[in-house]
């Protein structure tokens, strides 16, 4: 075989390992409100649910959720019984964050709910939101990702205090066949 059927082989079989559907499933683990430092203006009041561990409640905004607040996402893995915060990190605007990220990676949380979703869903109204029978499609997260158990720390922040959020502890696992 030669050297350039080769390489195209690999290149090939790289995009098939990274583009691909993934092979694995999340399980939520917990779920945590995270009150404001000074004041809460948005609340998570969420549970866990179920045998297939999926999220009920609501989320209730207290203001507009505009641009003046910024959205932060922060990553840890478990190592030897600690957090190791990962370099996963995301600093941005709400509606970045809801049009772009949240969008693409969690819109399957969204089935049962009455959150806004689409173009021009931002600012996020004040109001209260639920979310039923909730879950988390891994069909669009990259089939790199590290399995195992992970925590993600969302928060709300504005003037860069925290104003509220939601801490999750889940396992990606592989998705048995």
């Amino acid at each position: 075989m030669s050297i350039c059927c080769l390489n195209v082989l690999i290149i090939l079989w790289l995009v098939t390992l990274c583009m691909g559907k993934s092979n694995y499933d999340v399980k939520f683990e917990s779920i945590q409100n995270i009150k404001g430092e000074e004041k809460t203006l948005v609340e998570f009041n969420l549970k866990i649910i179920g045998r297939y561990r999926r999220i009920n409640g609501s989320i209730l905004f207290h203001v507009d959720l505009d641009e003046h607040f910024d959205v932060w996402m922060d990553f840890a893995k478990i190592k030897n019984g600690e957090w190791i915060p990962m370099n996963l990190k995301m600093h941005t605007k709400p509606c970045n964050f809801f049009n772009n990220v949240f969008e693409k990676y969690c819109k399957s949380m969204l089935k049962n709910s009455n959150f806004p979703t689409g173009d021009g869903v931002c600012p996020i109204n004040k109001g209260d939101y639920y979310l039923k029978n909730s879950f988390l499609s891994t069909d669009y997260l990259p089939t790199s990702i590290m399995k195992g158990l992970s925590k993600c720390t969302f928060t709300i922040r504005e003037d860069g205090k925290i104003v509220g959020g939601l801490e999750v502890v889940l396992t990606l696992f592989e998705r048995s066949t």
